[in-house]
C-alpha cells in the first residue's frame, strides 16, 4: 500500500462508537505515533468547528474542517477558511423550513448556533453535543449572526425523500446531503470536506495521493474519493462504500485506529 502524509477522520459513525465517544488513550498514541512521522492529523465532520475542537484533550496537535468545509483550521487554532451563506440564501432555506413541519432545523456559523421550535429532549442533548453556543430561539427567522450550514433532522427514513424534494427548491444555492436515515446537511455547493482538505493540503505542500480517509455518510464521499487510500466503515451508507478503496471495523471496534496502527506497524 501507497504511504500517507495526512490523516482525515470523520466522527460521528466513524471514529465514534454509537456512543458518541472514542478511545481517547489510544487515540492519543495514535496522534503520537503519527506526529513522530510528520503524518498530520485531520478531523473532517459536519459538525461544528467549536463543538469538534471541544471532543479533544490536545486540540491545537490537529486541523478541523467543521461544518462539511465551511470551516477550515489548521493546527495550534490558526483559521484558514470560513465561508459563511449570503442572507438571502438563508432567507429562502428558513422559508422552506417553514413549509415542512416535521422538519427540526439547526442553523450554525463560525461562532455559534440557532436551534428553533419545540425539540424533544433526545434531540436537543444530541445538538447540544454537537454545536457549542447552542442558542434556542421560537424560530429561525430570529437568527442574528452569520451561518456556515443548516442541520436537519427530520422522522426516520425520510431523510432521502426530502433531501431530493429540497434539492429541487433550492435550485442549486445549497446541496442537501444526507448525515444518516434521520438527518441532512445543506451545504454551500463544492464546500464540502474534500473543499476543506485541499486548502490544508496545499498549504501544507502535501497532495490528495498522499492522504488516509476515514468516513462512513454521504457527506464524507468526495474526501473518500479524492483520498489516496480510503477507509469506509463497515456500516457505511452505500455512498461511502461506493467511493472508498477499502474498509474498516466499525466505530464501536476503534476501527481507525486499528488501521492506523497497522499501517504504521504498532
Amino acid at each position: 500500500m501507497k504511504s500517507f502524509s495526512t490523516v482525515a477522520i470523520d466522527l460521528d459513525g466513524t471514529l465514534f462508537t454509537p456512543q458518541r465517544d472514542y478511545d481517547r488513550p489510544r487515540f492519543a498514541r495514535m496522534l503520537e505515533a503519527c506526529e513522530a512521522r510528520d503524518i498530520r492529523v485531520v478531523i473532517a465532520s459536519g459538525r461544528q468547528y467549536l463543538s469538534m475542537r471541544s471532543m479533544f484533550d490536545a486540540p491545537e496537535r490537529l486541523a478541523f474542517v467543521g461544518d462539511n468545509g465551511s470551516m477550515v483550521v489548521d493546527r495550534n487554532h490558526e483559521r484558514v477558511h470560513a465561508a459563511v451563506l449570503e442572507q438571502s440564501v438563508v432567507d429562502k432555506v428558513v422559508a422552506l423550513i417553514d413549509d415542512h413541519p416535521e422538519i427540526r432545523a439547526v442553523a450554525s456559523g463560525p461562532e455559534g448556533g440557532w436551534m428553533a421550535g419545540v425539540v424533544p429532549d433526545r434531540m436537543r442533548v444530541l445538538m447540544s453535543s454537537a454545536y457549542e453556543n447552542l442558542v434556542s430561539v421560537e424560530s429561525l427567522h430570529q437568527i442574528d449572526g452569520p451561518v456556515s450550514k443548516f442541520a436537519l433532522v427530520t422522522r426516520d427514513g425520510q431523510a432521502d425523500r426530502l433531501a431530493a424534494e429540497l434539492s429541487e427548491q433550492l435550485d442549486g444555492a445549497l446541496v442537501p446531503v444526507t448525515t444518516g436515515h434521520q438527518g441532512m446537511d445543506l451545504i454551500v455547493p463544492g464546500r464540502h470536506k474534500a473543499f476543506g482538505l485541499s486548502l490544508l493540503l496545499e498549504r501544507w505542500g502535501r497532495s490528495f495521493d498522499e492522504l488516509l480517509a476515514f468516513g462512513d455518510s454521504a457527506n464524507d464521499q468526495e474526501m473518500l474519493a479524492a483520498a489516496g487510500i480510503s477507509y469506509a466503515m463497515a456500516d457505511a451508507q452505500p455512498a461511502a462504500l461506493a467511493n472508498a478503496t477499502h474498509r474498516a471495523p466499525s466505530g464501536a471496534e476503534s476501527g481507525v485506529m486499528q488501521v492506523v496502527e497497522e499501517l504504521l506497524g504498532l
